[in-house]
């Protein structure tokens, strides 16, 4: 061979090698870099969130101090700021937070602490909104944005923030596990479900993506298992508090049905897959004046499919007093749409 050719192959030898050292590092760097932004992004949410989250403290009406070391032993939980007046300081927490307290009061990241006016609670989500005169001493505090709810998606990143057994603010990094769980907590549920760790006192702090946008409040932990902790989705949370803050109180729809899922032998008598069958119709309700009745079958929600009573309860919780509804039913074997106006529920 000729020894030119030899030279050159070598040369083409060398210059591969130094050219997959070189695309080795880079991918390494590369891998670096997505961590170190990832670590900023985090480090970034937590300095910008820190001073909108407070510690929330309740006590019995005869106490009238409020040092610190008096709240040692009282209930203690999280709450978040999402709003701001010109007078006012709007907080979120859960309401079983602060539903037995006849003093409430909060402390901010630099310990300062205030009394909160509890300005209304909605059992059904288990939210509540407290108010705090504005002065020189919050003046400067940031609100707390909502994200859209159509943006979470299972596997984002979110970072849990509250105060754990009392220890001040404390943030646990996690993913979103899932989506709409029921689990028996509340009347009204459908969590948000995340492995970032939850701990008594979290409750009614944010969930937080990597923007600092509320995604969800803590509501709860399972702590027979791990990884297993809830939220109330944002849409949920931004309904509840505005409403609360604009009347005191939680509007809902009402139509006066009670449903259940469908057994496999109704499915299969029917010859259907999906749907919700009505076991109850309340007398002069709006159902019933629009004519839906007993063993009536639910196939559709404003052209939407019911798949099952979840499906139901998840399209219904966004219904307000007014609203219409077209649902699609079968009757006697027969299909036909009926249209319901929800009343405001009492």
């Amino acid at each position: 061979m000729d020894s030119d050719v030899i030279k050159y192959r070598l040369k083409l030898i060398v210059l591969t090698i130094i050219l997959l050292s070189v695309l080795s590092s880079c991918e390494k760097k590369k891998e670096k870099d997505v961590y170190e932004r990832l670590q900023e992004r985090v480090e970034g949410v937590i300095k910008d969130t820190t001073p909108s989250i407070v510690t929330i403290f309740t006590k019995p009406k005869q106490s009238q101090h409020i040092l610190f070391k008096d709240f040692e032993d009282e209930s203690v939980g999280s709450g978040f700021v999402f709003k701001k007046t010109q007078t006012y300081i709007y907080i979120a927490t859960n309401a079983h937070v602060i539903e037995k307290a006849n003093q409430v009061f909060v402390r901010f990241h630099n310990d300062r602490v205030m009394k909160a006016e509890v300005l209304g609670i909605d059992n059904p989500t288990d939210i509540a909104v407290l108010r705090l005169k504005l002065n020189h001493l919050n003046k400067n505090v940031k609100t707390l944005q909502f994200e859209n709810i159509e943006n979470v998606r299972p596997g984002m990143f979110v970072l849990a923030a509250g105060s754990p057994y009392n220890l001040g603010h404390t943030y646990t990094f996690g993913i979103v596990s899932a989506l709409d769980r029921e689990v028996g907590i509340s009347e009204i549920e459908g969590y948000i479900q995340t492995d970032a760790a939850i701990n008594p006192g979290d409750s009614g702090g944010p969930l937080l993506n990597l923007d600092g946008k509320v995604v969800g409040m803590n509501i709860a932990t399972v702590q027979s298992g791990q990884g297993l902790g809830f939220a109330i989705p944002s849409d949920v949370v931004n309904d509840v508090v505005n409403q609360l803050i604009k009347y005191g109180k939680v509007s809902r729809g009402y139509i006066g049905i009670t449903i259940a899922d469908l057994s496999e032998e109704l499915k299969e008598k029917m010859d259907i897959d999906q749907g919700v069958i009505v076991l109850k119709v309340k007398k002069k309700s709006p159902a019933d004046e629009s004519g839906i009745k007993e063993g009536d079958i639910i196939t559709k929600f404003n052209g939407n499919l019911i798949r099952n009573s979840k499906d139901f309860r998840k399209m219904f919780r966004r219904v307000k007093p007014g609203d219409m509804i077209e649902f699609e039913v079968i009757s006697n074997k027969n299909v036909k749409t009926i249209t319901v106006v929800a009343q405001e529920k009492s």
